[in-house]
Formats: structure tokens, sequence, C-alpha cells
């Protein structure tokens, strides 16, 4: 259920299904609110980053704390840096589109 940290003692205390339904609500609440107005591509550029970031941000504090990835994800797999490699392209790509709108 929990990979970094497997034997934490709260482990047991929240529900598989609790925590689907949360991150299901956060996921539609999100949707919706994005129909009812649309992103600029400086809000969608910042989020991209921000969301990298923070991915990149929370495997680092996990690692650093001494969890170790149970299904495999981490600094020292391929994966993980073709994954980056990806979003960074889609990051750079992402500011050119919204630099070459500007001009």
């Amino acid at each position: 259920m929990y990979d970094y940290f497997p034997d934490i003692p709260f482990a047991e205390a929240v529900p598989l299904e609790l925590l689907i339904v949360v991150m299901l609500g956060l996921f539609i609440m999100t949707v919706y609110r994005n129909r009812k107005q649309k992103p600029s591509q400086k809000m969608v550029f910042r989020s991209q980053v921000f969301f990298l970031i923070y991915i990149v941000g929370v495997l680092a504090l996990l690692t650093a704390l001494g969890g170790e990835s149970q299904v495999g994800i981490g600094f020292d797999k391929g994966i993980f840096w073709a994954a980056l490699a990806i979003a960074v392209m889609e990051v750079s790509f992402q500011w050119r589109r919204m630099k070459q709108a500007e001009e």
C-alpha cells in the first residue's frame, strides 16, 4: 500500500479504499474546476513545472529519509530518468510555444 515505507504504523489505520476515494474526489474536483474556466498557457506551464519539481522533490525526500521503493521507482532506475527527460522536454516545448505566442 505504501511504497517507500510499507511498515509505518498508520499504514493499517488508513484503508486503501479511503485513499482511492480521496484521490478520485480530488481528481474530479480539479477536472470540474478546469472545465469551468479555460486555463492560460502560462498557468498550464507553471502547473507542469510545479508538478515536475514536486515529484522529484518528494522522491528525493523519501530517499533521503531512508525509504526504498518497493515497486522500483528511484533515482537509480533508468525508467525514472527516461520519464524525467520526457517531462523536461515537454516543459521546454511548452515554454517555446508560450514565448512564440507572446511575439
